[in-house]
């Protein structure tokens, strides 16, 4: 994750990122965006409140890029709890910008990942909602008090979407939402002229053991 955050995150932020708002991209926020989507995975609703059964059988194949972004906005939702009751530390300035940050890291996955639709409906919706601006020079600035009332909404959404099993409706949402402009592509396209990978692959095996 440290690797990552180095070679991906941080470079993407100086590029993309309100200069005014880079000191708020650290690694523990990142550390903890990531854990916090993994513990949302486990919370939220399994069965659908409609009697259709379960939500992974009634969305089929909808359910999987739902679900990633159940996880991620349901764990900046738990971090931000957990920053006001003490429970973690450091400033959620530094989470929400590390968030918005990591949306743009996530959303070059592209629409084949569920990872990248998730991230794309959560940029749109943000971006919608006033989350964020994008000034004249392409960078993001995070606006704090509606970033949180964006995560709120969101979380609305999705877990509505889920309760119900309504895979009409979650395909209408993704065709709506789960779509990359061409302001934004114009945007990443510019990290991929710098150079920034979108993954890293780590060298494993009995060669790099020096055990061949």
């Amino acid at each position: 994750m440290k690797a990552k955050f180095d070679k991906i995150l941080v470079p993407i932020a100086n590029e993309l990122i309100d200069k005014d708002q880079l000191k708020h991209v650290k690694f523990d926020a990142f550390f903890s965006n990531v854990m916090f989507h993994e513990v949302a995975h486990g919370l939220g609703i399994k069965k659908t409140v409609t009697g259709k059964g379960f939500v992974k059988e009634a969305l089929q194949e909808q359910y999987s890029w739902l679900e990633e972004g159940k996880a991620d906005v349901l764990g900046l939702y738990m971090v931000t709890g957990l920053l006001k009751k003490g429970e973690l530390q450091g400033d959620i300035k530094d989470f929400y910008t590390t968030y918005m940050a990591g949306i743009l890291r996530s959303v070059r996955f592209g629409a084949s990942s569920a990872h990248g639709k998730a991230n794309m409906q959560c940029f749109n919706y943000f971006s919608d909602n006033g989350a964020f601006v994008r000034s004249s020079k392409g960078t993001y600035k995070v606006d704090y008090a509606k970033f949180a009332e964006a995560m709120n909404g969101l979380s609305a959404l999705i877990l509505t979407l889920q309760g119900n099993g309504d895979k009409a409706a979650v395909e209408k949402n993704q065709k709506e939402m789960a779509i990359i402009s061409a302001e934004l592509q114009a945007d990443l396209d510019r990290l991929s002229k710098k150079g920034i990978p979108v993954d890293i692959v780590f060298e494993q095996g009995v060669d790099v053991l020096g055990m061949k």
